[in-house]
């Protein structure tokens, strides 16, 4: 029974159901109007068990009970229209639990296969060939750009997560190309087969994709294996002359123009395919390794810098292409706006119904022609971004690229894997010509230069401490592997991975300890002796605390926190991560400095002139500590500004008995617990220092705020050249600046309304907005 077009809600009835006041049941007459379904209850007199009398002696048929049926269905809709949206009637046998797994009558989404069985017999490749429904040979310009557009449409489906079979394969001339007669669609057809296996190869051999991101399954079609990349692209080629000189011939301007968009179409093809076989790793003998096996003396080779050049040529050649793609939509053959069916020949939507699992059915949308070619475009775009990474040299500066390029493609997971089967084509090897372990050694030279990595120093030929290194960095190179795997999943699942591995983070700080004081042992033995203290401790604390404040500001932006939780957030990342992390930069900006002054043990003792310090270079990281600072002082303006909104009493606050603060406070900050450094703060500090900080008086606390976000502006904007990101924090910086003095100032002093937070700006820092 349908209850939506007269409730307020979807319902759920179940019949016979015993409840305390009687037995439900539904009448569905075929005599009623469908609008006017009626609700009977048994009558209280007659509230006995659904069942006949009992039997006489002579085993007669049970006799059956006479019952009187009430008329309920004007009562029934009145209560309903006293529900909210959302709102579910509880009862004692009747719970949240019933109701989620209670199936709606008459619903067709809860019929298995009630929406997809659509075709009586589903077409298949040689039954659409002998009735006529579809042409294996000499197609019309029209007809191959509506194939052409359909193909694809369904290509960019089956990247958004659903199965190959209900996208791709639904085409029928991808299951039989060598039985095509037509050369375009034919050759179309053996690219279209050599592009998905690319795809799904880049997607699988990074590995870090989730059920609801990709679907590999081929279903058993082997996508052509036995045609290389080279010849789908020479036959693509080949009908692409072909139709160039079709022009010549062609009679009309329509007819020119519908063989033009069909010839950029096929360009496009050819173009975008090179490109995917060109940024695909190739197998090479490694130079490095000839004293192994054969097995390890092959190695992937990511494109070289030159190679990446003409990569990037052949990508703007497709972009322009879409232009003309996206303009001639038109003139292919268009869906039948009363089908699911992408085309209207050679498309079958049930073809492979027998193929997929026995659940559900999975209702699979086929993408809309514009759509598709915008998603095409874009991609590209995200292709020639993705190229850039041959431009990090070092592994600081690829992680940030792997970051910043996880936050601005989110949805595209092919060029999150392109990305990182680029940077690591082998597991162990950076563009498959340098071990990780060296680019992670270089890392933490730049960063803060342990004594033990400088050449001058007597450790960097010790056989003991060499070997200590060495090992260090290759028992802790998967650690380091993993934040690139990391960037690869969805926002989602990064933040899940990122927790647990925190605690691998755990073990290399201890790691990293223990080789600091054993290097510093075997220093102080030496001429002249250098500390080596935490050294790379130091450089293991940063990374560590870089990835427990992006945890943190990751759960505002997949908005996991209720607002009055943003306290004790904010209130950890600016009291202790960003703290921790300006102290980490400083710490190894000073060590930098002390290793630029050595004194010579040669030198004569008797000069007692000071020699003169070198006067550094500007740092690689100066960008990065102003930036921390900014950030720190944005968390602690939204900490004293939520502040002041808590001493006002404009923050909602749970009910005690449906909440516990406590629990909350650990349970946000579980991953933090099994860290050495920094040491995980107690709930009973947040707590302590709250009720400190909510002594001052409100204004006092939105003033306080106001300088934050003023100090962060002022940092922000200090430094030459920003990027997009600081221009959005600078924007909110301003804005909440502007509110705070405004509520300083007393604005609206009496109002208890909450404020708004708006993260539209920036996906971390949102602008606080006052209703009215």
């Amino acid at each position: 029974m349908d209850l939506n077009s007269t409730g307020p809600q979807d319902l759920s009835i179940t019949s016979a159901r015993s409840v305390n006041h009687g037995n439900f049941s539904e009448e569905l007459s075929a005599e009623q109007n469908p609008q006017q379904e009626s609700v009977t209850i048994a009558g209280d007199a007659q509230n006995n068990e659904m069942r006949g009398a009992p039997t006489n002696g002579n085993n007669s048929a049970p006799e059956l009970v006479n019952r009187e049926w009430k008329e309920i269905t004007a009562d029934f809709f009145g209560c309903v229209k006293e529900l909210n949206l959302g709102e579910l009637i509880h009862d004692n046998m009747f719970g949240l639990f019933d109701a989620m797994s209670a199936i709606e009558m008459m619903d067709p989404k809860m019929d298995a296969g009630m929406c997809c069985n659509k075709e009586t017999t589903p077409l298949n490749f040689q039954t659409a060939v002998e009735s006529g429904q579809m042409k294996l040979a000499n197609l019309e310009p029209r007809e191959c750009i509506g194939i052409i557009d359909a193909i694809y449409s369904c290509i960019v489906s089956w990247l958004e997560g659903h199965s190959m079979a209900q996208t791709v394969l639904t085409c029928l001339y991808l299951h039989h190309p060598n039985q095509i007669e037509d050369k375009l669609i034919k050759a179309f057809s053996w690219a279209v087969h050599k592009m998905v296996n690319l795809i799904r190869n880049f997607i699988l051999r990074a590995g870090v994709y989730e059920e609801e991101d990709f679907q590999p399954s081929t279903y058993g079609f082997d996508l052509c294996m036995e045609l290389t990349e080279t010849k789908a692209c020479s036959m693509l080629k080949s009908a692409e002359e072909d139709w160039i000189r079709k022009i010549k011939e062609a009679e009309g301007e329509r007819e020119k123009e519908e063989i033009n968009a069909l010839v950029s179409r096929l360009k496009f093809t050819r173009l975008l395919l090179q490109c995917l076989v060109a940024l695909y790793p190739t197998k090479q003998n490694s130079s490095w390794n000839v004293s192994s096996s054969n097995a390890s003396m092959v190695t992937n080779i990511s494109p070289t810098k030159t190679e990446m050049i003409d990569i990037v040529k052949t990508l703007n050649g497709a972009l322009e292409l879409t232009q003309v793609m996206e303009k001639s939509i038109e003139y292919g053959t268009q869906p039948d706006p009363n089908s699911d069916t992408p085309n209207p020949m050679g498309f079958s939507m049930m073809v492979n119904q027998r193929l997929l699992p026995p659940t559900f059915p999975r209702y699979t949308k086929i993408k809309d022609r514009s759509v598709c070619i915008l998603y095409l475009a874009e991609f590209i775009q995200r292709l020639k971004h993705a190229c850039k990474i041959v431009h990090c040299t070092n592994y600081h500066s690829a992680l940030n690229f792997f970051m910043d390029f996880s936050k601005k493609y989110v949805p595209c997971l092919l060029s999150r894997r392109i990305l990182q089967a680029l940077y690591l084509p082998s597991h162990d090897m950076v563009f498959g010509t340098k071990k990780l372990t060296e680019v992670l050694k270089e890392s933490a030279k730049a960063f803060i230069a342990p004594p033990v990595l400088l050449p001058d120093n007597p450790l960097f030929n010790n056989p003991a401490a060499c070997n200590c290194v060495d090992s260090f960095f290759a028992y802790n190179e998967h650690t380091f592997c993993v934040l690139f795997e990391i960037c690869g999943y969805n926002r989602a699942r990064q933040r899940d991975k990122l927790g647990i591995m925190l605690s691998n983070f755990a073990n290399l700080q201890d790691e990293a300890e223990r080789v600091d004081a054993y290097l510093h042992s075997l220093s102080m033995k030496n001429e002249n002796p250098r500390q080596h203290l935490a050294c790379f401790g130091t450089w293991v604390l940063y990374h560590c605390l870089r990835a427990m404040s992006f945890f943190l500001l990751s759960g505002l932006e997949l908005e996991l926190y209720s607002v009055h939780e943003y306290l004790y957030i904010f209130w950890y990342l600016y009291q202790f991560l960003f703290g921790w992390i300006v102290s980490a930069l400083t710490r190894a900006d000073t060590f930098l400095v002390e290793q630029d002054y050595v004194p010579d043990p040669k030198g004569a003792k008797g000069n007692q002139k000071k020699p003169k310090v070198k006067k550094r270079k500007g740092k690689t990281d100066a960008k990065e500590n102003i930036f921390y600072q900014a950030m720190q002082h944005m968390c602690g303006g939204y900490y004293k500004a939520l502040g002041g909104f808590i001493g006002e009493e404009r923050i909602p606050e749970p009910l005690p008995m449906f909440d516990n603060e406590k629990v909350r406070f650990e349970h946000r900050f579980a991953p933090f617990a099994t860290l050495s450094t920094p040491p995980p703060m107690a709930y009973a500090d947040f707590k302590l220092m709250k009720s400190y900080m909510l002594k001052s008086p409100a204004e006092e606390l939105y003033s306080s705020a106001a300088k934050h976000f003023h100090d962060a502006r002022v940092l922000l904007e200090s430094y030459p050249n920003p990027d997009e990101e600081w221009h959005e924090i600078v924007k909110v910086a301003k804005m909440n600046f502007v509110m705070m003095n405004l509520l300083a100032s007393g604005l609206n002093r009496q109002s208890k309304a909450p404020p708004e937070f708006d993260f539209s700006c920036h996906r971390y820092f949102p602008i606080i907005k006052h209703k009215k």
